[in-house]
């Protein structure tokens, strides 16, 4: 599910208004804003970091995973422990596919991680 769609639907069954939502979230109107409509004040796609993310699941009563595994797999987050690193598209996508893999996927992965690394 797209990250506007969570959020509009989550507004709209607790019947807040943004600048309520945004309060609670301890995030700007302005922000969530540009989550909902998946765009910044440029128009340009907004990708939103990962400290606000955690804010925005906070004010849900949800966990940052469980947001993250409710999101589309073509949905693009910044990760902090990401910040500065160059990362080729191949290690992206596979990044990107971790980002929304279920608690069991993600134990397999996991452990397969953990198999191949330590030879």
């Amino acid at each position: 599910m797209k990250l506007g769609t969570i959020i509009r639907m989550y507004m709209d069954e607790h019947n807040f208004s943004m600048r309520e939502f945004a309060k609670i979230c301890n995030l700007s109107p302005a922000q969530v804003s540009f989550m909902e409509r998946g765009r910044n004040s440029n128009g340009d796609p907004f990708v939103p970091r990962e400290e606000t993310l955690i804010k925005l699941a906070a004010g849900m009563g949800i966990t940052l995973g469980e947001l993250l595994t409710a999101l589309d797999e073509d949905t693009r987050v910044r990760l902090a422990s990401a910040q500065g690193v160059t990362m080729s598209p191949e290690k992206q996508a596979v990044i990107d596919k971790i980002l929304i893999a279920t608690p069991e996927q993600f134990s397999l992965i996991q452990s397969y991680v953990d198999f191949v690394i330590k030879g």
